[in-house]
């Protein structure tokens, strides 16, 4: 398992409490601190004193050709559970691994719906191809949750269906009922007789779904933080990869000691490392917000200046790429997070979400 490089400046040994958005509070990152840290990043040996001779250049991929180590990465936060309300006594067993609520369901659904009707306006209007929009529609490959049941939960709402299909995959020919149907969703269908598409009608597969327990999140002491029994969870989710889910038992909750947030860095930082072997380019990671946040400052400190907070089922998108090893011409090692930012377009309500009640975070 990796652990947090020495290159950042040490963490305070800090509780988190996850659990509800006004109560966690997290200390800045230090701003000295290296903003790829987080993420794994082989730590540099000491020079040999004396002059040494210059090393050749690493070799660059050849023009035109893509760096196959960089990733797109979705974070997301689960929707609203039974212990985001205030007066709730964390503490008590009956909370254990809280489940989604009425609210929180909803905004899964409704992240899932954003998510597929961008996919087919982005098939009926293609986006150019060196488009300057930060958020350009990409079909998710893979989907990696967290254990706890409020994100498996979550990613299933969101993701069980799969992105619409383009009329060259499904050869749907338009007819006037499709036609009135992609007017009322102001699209700009073809003319009757030439191919349209349908994107409700006929979706992918969905994304294989791997449950990973590095994304849980800062556990000890609160019951929402507790998982279930890996059997219990494979069975209400079976069709979850559970192989990165190596104990039968919870044995990482502590019932009197919350998780550091230097512990929590390592379990991130392992995580990013196994997502660098992974060949999927488009990822959906659907974990916590105390997660999400550490995460996002120990790496992009500017995507949560002035203390904002992730809320839940909120989307943020970060672009990573591979470390390359010197001895090896393009051998990825772990990922650097670049840039990341929030994805309104699948984080808030659109205009086609006029009238319905989504309820606060």
């Amino acid at each position: 398992m990796s652990t947090v490089p020495d290159s950042l400046p040490p963490l305070n040994d800090v509780d988190a409490d996850p659990t509800t958005e006004m109560e966690v509070d997290l200390p800045p990152a230090s701003p000295d601190s290296n903003l790829n840290g987080g993420l794994s990043t082989p730590m540099s040996p000491t020079p040999p004193s004396g002059p040494q001779p210059r090393s050749s250049p690493r070799p660059k991929p050849p023009p035109g050709t893509v760096d196959e180590s960089a990733k797109t990465v979705y974070l997301i936060r689960h929707g609203v559970s039974r212990h985001n309300h205030h007066n709730v006594n964390l503490e008590s067993p009956v909370l254990l691994d809280a489940s989604l609520d009425i609210v929180g369901v909803h905004q899964a659904v409704a992240l899932g719906m954003r998510y597929r009707n961008a996919i087919g306006d982005a098939i009926v209007n293609p986006p150019p191809k060196r488009s300057a929009a930060p958020y350009i529609p990409a079909e998710i490959e893979l989907v990696c949750v967290s254990p706890l049941t409020r994100c498996l939960e979550t990613a299933h709402h969101a993701f069980a269906i799969g992105a619409p299909k383009s009329p060259k995959e499904t050869g749907a020919i338009a007819t006037a009922e499709d036609l009135a149907k992609e007017k009322k969703k102001k699209h700009v269908p073809s003319e009757k007789g030439k191919r349209a598409p349908v994107p409700m009608m006929h979706p992918n597969p969905p994304p294989p779904f791997v449950c990973h327990d590095a994304l849980r999140e800062a556990t000890g002491v609160n019951y929402p933080d507790k998982r279930r029994s890996k059997s219990a969870i494979k069975a209400a989710f079976p069709t979850v990869d559970f192989s990165n889910v190596l104990d039968e038992d919870d044995l990482l909750w502590k019932p009197n000691k919350r998780e550091s947030l230097r512990e929590l860095n390592v379990r991130i930082s392992s995580f990013f490392d196994w997502l660098s072997s992974r060949p999927e380019k488009v990822i959906a990671v659907v974990t916590h917000g105390v997660w999400i946040e550490e995460c996002l400052r120990r790496n992009v400190p500017s995507t949560l200046r002035g203390g904002i907070r992730v809320m839940n089922a909120e989307v943020y998108q970060c672009e990573c790429v591979g470390h390359v090893r010197e001895e090896g011409p393009m051998e990825a090692h772990g990922l650097i997070m670049k840039k990341a930012f929030l994805v309104d377009k699948l984080s808030k309500p659109d205009e086609s979400e006029r009238g319905v009640k989504i309820g606060g975070h």
